[in-house]
């Protein structure tokens, strides 16, 4: 007896094996090796170029650009130069150095690598690592920390009151100002010294000037000069006799005008000009 095969077997293996192919176009999209670097935002990357052609330079910097390139060092000779070049991404995206790059002499850069990079707004583990180490470096104090803020605050306090009043002078009373004499007041003191004899001539002089202060009232004005008063004076009726015989008892002691002369001369201005107001009578 002879058995015949199916005619579909043909057909399945052709399913299977296209099953398969697309399995491996599958994990090769899968796993396949990423040749673009994922690099965190805001954090300096340093890429090492190689290159024979012209010397690099780095693009004029634009506002907003998406990676800051600078030239950290260059070495090697013109037929292969060593460059290192840092570069930083600011914002999220995929871009490529080469592309930020150009020729000091303005011609083509052919044969220059390409170098990509992701800029992932993630941090790696291993800078996170980093940040925290970081961050856990600080100063520590030791226990009782307002204790000894308060004390310091305490201390700073009474350095200062010590130097804002310490040896401080303390505050002169207010000097007594005594009332100037008025010029009955005045000729009284001067009377009294010229009836016991103890006058001087600083006392004849200031009681000749206070006199004439008291004749020329009335015969010039207030801002008359001493001369002019003392022309008045002895052109007038009423006060020029008693200016001769003042004049003659100062100046010539042997004329005979007598201190009693003097003064009688000088008693009417003795008396203060103020009223006393009188009791009033009892009825």
């Amino acid at each position: 007896m002879k058995i015949l095969g199916s005619g579909r077997a043909p057909g399945r293996r052709w399913q299977v094996g296209l099953g398969l192919l697309l399995l491996g176009l599958l994990a090769y999209w899968l796993f396949k090796p990423n040749d673009t670097l994922n690099v965190p935002l805001g954090v300096e990357q340093a890429a090492i170029i190689t290159y024979g052609g012209p010397s690099l330079a780095v693009k004029p910097y634009k506002w907003g650009v998406a990676v800051n390139v600078r030239m950290a060092q260059v070495s090697g000779q013109a037929s292969a130069r060593i460059y290192d070049v840092r570069y930083l991404v600011n914002r999220e995206g995929t871009f490529d150095l080469k592309d930020f790059l150009i020729a000091e002499d303005g011609r083509p850069l052919d044969g220059l690598p390409s170098f990509k990079f992701n800029g992932d707004p993630k941090l790696s583990k291993q800078l996170e690592n980093r940040i925290r180490e970081t961050e856990n470096i600080g100063v520590e104090i030791s226990g009782y920390y307002y204790a000894k803020l308060l004390g310091l605050i305490i201390l700073w306090l009474g350095w200062l009151l010590l130097i804002i009043f310490y040896g401080r002078p303390k505050p002169s009373p207010p000097a007594v100002v005594s009332p100037v004499p008025t010029l009955a007041e005045q000729l009284r003191e001067l009377m009294a010294r010229l009836v016991d004899g103890s006058l001087d001539a600083e006392g004849k002089a200031k009681l000749e000037l206070l006199m004439l202060r008291c004749w020329r009232e009335g015969l010039v004005p207030a801002d008359a000069t001493m001369a002019e008063g003392w022309a008045a004076v002895s052109r007038d009726a009423n006060t020029a006799e008693a200016l001769f015989r003042l004049e003659l008892w100062l100046h010539r002691p042997a004329s005979g005008v007598s201190r009693a002369e003097i003064a009688a001369l000088v008693a009417p201005f003795t008396i203060s000009k103020i009223a006393v107001p009188s009791e009033p009578s009892a009825t």
